[in-house]
C-alpha cells in the first residue's frame, strides 16, 4: 500500500512538474514573440521615418524652397537651413529610441512645421495647445511627424481651402492630432503602414491603445501619453 501511495505521489508530482515546465515554456515563447514583434515594428518605423526624410521628394521640395529664399531673403534662408538641420539631427538621435518626452517631440515638430509652412504658405495652418504638465510624459518618437505627413498626403491644400492641423493635449493623458477632411484623389492606394506601426508600437511597448475617429468633417488620432513608471511593457 505504501509503495502504491508513493508511486501515485510521484506520478502526481511528475504530472505537475511537466505542466509547470509547459506553462513557463509557453510564457517564454510568448514573451520572445512579443519582443520580436516590437523589434520588427520599431525597425519598420525607423526605416519609414528615415526614408520619409531622405527621399528625393522631401529633399527636392525643401531645396526648392531654400533656393527661392536664397534669391529673396538671406536671413530667411539661414533660418530655413537651421530648422532643416534640427529635423535631421532629431531623426539621427532618436530613430532607435522607444519613447521620448513629449517636450522633446514638440521641440522636433516645431522646426518640421516651419519647413512645411515655408513650403505651403497659407495653404497649411497649425495650432498647438499642450498643457505644460503633460510635457514630461512619454510618446513614440516621430509619431506626430508621421501623422502630420499623412494628413498632408491625403488632403487638398490651397489658399482657398487650407488644411488645418491641430495638436491638443489639455485634459486626459492623451495628445490628439486633428485635421479637417478635404480628401485628394490619388491613383495610389494608401498602405496605412505609418499609422499601423504607431498602433503596433504603442501596443507592444506599453499596452496602450491608439484611438482613431473620423466623420465627414474631421480626422482625429489620439495618442497615449505615458507616465514614466508605466512606460515599459512588463511582459516583454
Amino acid at each position: 500500500l505504501k509503495l502504491n501511495l508513493m508511486y501515485a505521489w510521484l506520478v502526481t508530482l511528475l504530472f505537475h512538474l511537466i505542466n509547470t515546465i509547459i506553462f513557463y515554456f509557453k510564457e517564454y515563447k510568448s514573451s520572445r514573440l512579443e519582443a520580436e514583434e516590437l523589434k520588427s515594428a520599431q525597425v519598420q518605423a525607423e526605416l519609414q521615418l528615415i526614408k520619409s526624410q531622405i527621399n528625393p521628394h522631401f529633399l527636392f521640395n525643401n531645396l526648392n524652397v531654400l533656393s527661392s529664399l536664397v534669391m529673396k531673403n538671406h536671413e530667411e534662408a539661414n533660418k530655413f537651413i537651421e530648422e532643416f538641420s534640427k529635423v535631421y539631427r532629431y531623426i539621427l538621435q532618436h530613430h532607435d529610441t522607444e519613447l521620448v518626452p513629449l517636450k522633446t517631440e514638440l521641440h522636433f515638430i516645431k522646426p518640421y512645421m516651419f519647413l512645411l509652412e515655408k513650403r505651403f504658405g497659407e495653404s497649411l495652418q497649425f495650432k498647438i495647445e499642450v498643457d505644460p504638465h503633460h510635457e514630461d510624459k512619454l510618446i513614440i518618437p516621430a509619431a506626430l511627424q508621421i501623422l502630420i505627413e499623412n494628413a498632408i498626403k491625403h488632403n487638398i491644400l490651397s489658399r482657398n481651402k487650407p488644411l488645418h492641423i491641430q495638436l491638443h493635449a489639455n485634459g486626459n493623458d492623451r495628445i490628439d492630432i486633428v485635421n479637417n477632411l478635404q480628401y485628394r484623389q490619388s491613383t495610389e492606394p494608401s498602405t496605412g503602414i505609418g499609422l499601423r506601426n504607431i498602433v503596433k508600437r504603442y501596443k507592444n511597448v506599453c499596452q496602450e491603445d491608439v484611438h482613431i475617429y473620423h466623420d465627414d468633417a474631421i480626422y482625429k488620432v489620439s495618442l497615449p501619453l505615458i507616465r514614466s513608471h508605466h512606460a515599459l511593457n512588463p511582459q516583454v
